[in-house]
């Protein structure tokens, strides 16, 4: 008895250990603390999920889903270990499931905040934005307005479009939380969709705070003449940012004549970008020596960009490569984009997903008579779209530019071959989520960053048809662009 009673003292040590080591923000010496726990007792729940919970956030999924599935089956009836669980499923991407969970821990106790709260994270991802706001409501009713369900609410009314309404709820939390760099960035989000550039800036910078890591430290330009001193601007986000901000290299090159102005992005972009003069092309992991840097997101906050200021001239074209010329057929030439890119498994790829249209759907687009169409995106072409699409060979940027010079048309979805194309002021038929995007905003027919580009919406989230099914009509009937 007396040897269990020693056991039972280190297995409660080790398990306070460990909740003190979470506390003091050292994951993995918490999560070894748990560890011991464990031997000593493998049915303790409580430890099982506390481990769980850490695995989740450092990214190891598969064995932090060993851990909840252990503690459900120890304690099934535990609603908090369902929504846990429902957290690391929706991360899986297993949405169905997740929201299955939820529901069932609500139905056991319909007054768990935080069930409510995880669910109307799941319905969000599931693009049921009604749902989603009668859930994240019924977490503040039960548990308050804390600025994390404030900033729930705010994002998925702006995901509706819902835009006076975000951004009431996000400036309640902020009210309450001034600092707080969520509810900050997901008001900037709000307030770009609505146009509100002069408001929305300052804003934006929360992102450093909240969803990305700096690569370079050090003074920020704000705006101030530079003089002969060297300046440092870098790619940080998608490749679509880094083509939409390109726009104001030439107002900084003849703004600052006597400055050392260097761009550090992606080297797919270095052949296009040599069109700027003046301009210094760096590698995005390179590290200068510099006097003061500034992101490329960051450029229209320094510049004081408004909607009513914003540059739209052309500012990109094609520059020499080896591409080679696309026959003349005789037909006006349609380059076609249907994917945004891959960005990962699980719900990291979600939004991804929600942008791309499923090759099947987009072939009745290029099923179009007497038209040529041509791939603009690089890899495999699917099935579908095979006998439909042709598809030449891309390196990188400038090759992109050189077919798209060729081009009558432009049929894509919101990736990069949107803002190049635009740039370079080709005419774009661009494929938009219902949610549109920050810098689209919520009712524009055109894109307020290009001209040249129309925007076509979907009528409901996650819904397609329609508008293929429209776009393909209107194609069909017209023959100048």
């Amino acid at each position: 008895m007396a040897l269990k009673a020693v056991a039972k003292a280190w297995m409660g040590k080790d398990f306070d250990e460990g909740n003190r080591l979470v506390a003091a923000g050292d994951f993995q010496g918490a999560i070894t603390a748990y560890d011991r726990c464990l031997l000593q007792d493998p049915r303790n729940w409580q430890a099982l999920v506390n481990r769980a919970n850490l695995r989740q956030q450092l990214g190891d999924y598969s064995r932090a889903l060993d851990d909840y599935m252990a503690a459900a089956a120890l304690n099934p009836a535990s609603t908090n270990i369902k929504s846990n669980l429902a957290v690391l499923l929706k991360e899986l991407g297993e949405l169905e499931l997740a929201g299955q969970l939820l529901e069932e821990a609500l139905a056991a106790e319909p007054k768990h905040v935080d069930a409510w709260g995880n669910l109307g994270v799941v319905r969000q991802h599931q693009l049921r934005y009604p749902d989603a706001i009668t859930c994240f409501l019924k977490a503040i009713e039960l548990g308050g307005p804390t600025p994390a369900r404030c900033n729930n609410l705010g994002n998925v009314c702006t995901s509706a479009l819902l835009l006076s309404d975000a951004v009431a709820v996000l400036q309640n939390g902020l009210a309450q939380a001034p600092d707080d760099a969520n509810l900050q960035f997901s008001l900037a989000i709000a307030l770009l969709l609505a146009g509100r550039y002069e408001e929305a800036w300052p804003l934006y910078e929360a992102r450093w705070r909240c969803i990305l890591q700096p690569r370079h430290e050090g003074a920020r330009w704000q705006g101030e003449a530079l003089g002969s001193r060297a300046l440092l601007l870098w790619s940080e986000q998608g490749l679509g940012d880094s083509l939409q901000m390109a726009r104001f290299l030439p107002r900084i090159r003849a703004a600052h004549p006597d400055a050392r102005i260097m761009l550090a992005c992606p080297e797919t972009f270095h052949r296009l970008f040599a069109q700027f003069d003046g301009i210094e092309l760096l590698p995005a992991d390179a590290a200068p020596d510099y006097d003061c840097q500034l992101p490329l997101m960051s450029l229209p906050g320094v510049l004081g960009v408004t909607l009513d200021n914003l540059p739209r001239e052309v500012y990109l074209r094609a520059v020499p490569t080896q591409t080679a010329q696309l026959p003349d057929n005789g037909c006006p030439r349609v380059g076609v984009v249907w994917e945004s890119g891959r960005w990962g498994v699980g719900i990291a790829d979600a939004w991804r997903q929600h942008k791309s249209v499923p090759p099947a759907l987009f072939a009745e687009i290029c099923r179009a008579p007497g038209l040529d169409f041509y791939a603009l995106q690089p890899g495999e072409l699917p099935e579908a779209l095979q006998g439909l699409v042709s598809q030449p060979e891309i390196g990188d940027f400038a090759d992109t530019a050189a077919l798209l010079e060729q081009m009558d048309l432009v049929i894509c979805v919101d990736t990069a071959i949107l803002h190049l194309a635009g740039a370079m002021g080709k005419p774009v038929w661009a494929l938009l989520r219902a949610e549109r995007g920050p810098f689209y905003l919520a009712e524009a027919v055109t894109a307020p960053w290009y001209p040249s580009v129309r925007l076509w919406r979907q009528p409901q989230p996650g819904d397609w048809q329609p508008l293929i099914h429209g776009l393909a009509e209107a194609l069909s009937v017209r023959r100048t662009f």
